[in-house]
């Protein structure tokens, strides 16, 4: 479809940290995040979330970075804003017969839009993160 998104490598000492996109854009247009500005353009498939930590783990090999062993929905969109295609990557992300990450070393973030959005998180292979912030600085 031509659209981007982001996928950052993070070389932490011995292992490596992959954020990973969810969404091209994002609804909730939160003023502290630069994606915010842009809008949804459109959800990522769970094919699309996977295809990031294949090519990160390309990436590392590649270029004799630490192995990746942390994966953090920090990047573009709201995971909560997609919760069955991020549902499907993370089972996949966990799998023994798929990347076989370890469940403690996978966080989703979120900003909660609602309660109803955390609780569907709940289930998740992954810990959660809940981005709390204000519409002030007060």
């Amino acid at each position: 479809r031509g659209d981007e998104v982001e996928a950052v490598i993070i070389p932490q000492g011995a292992f490596s940290t992959l954020c990973v996109s969810s969404q091209v854009g994002c609804r909730q247009g939160c003023t502290f995040c630069a994606t915010g500005t842009m809008g949804l353009l459109r959800s990522l498939a769970a094919d699309e979330i996977l295809a990031q930590l294949h090519a990160a783990a390309a990436a590392v090999r590649q270029h004799g970075m630490p192995p990746l062993r942390n994966v953090v929905f920090m990047g573009m969109g709201e995971p909560a804003d997609n919760v069955e295609e991020v549902s499907r990557a993370l089972h996949a992300m966990v799998h023994p017969f798929g990347f076989q990450l370890g469940r403690s070393y996978v966080c989703v973030s979120t900003v909660g839009p609602s309660p109803g959005h955390i609780r569907a998180l709940e289930p998740l292979p992954a810990r959660l993160a809940w981005s709390v912030h204000a519409a002030d600085d007060r």
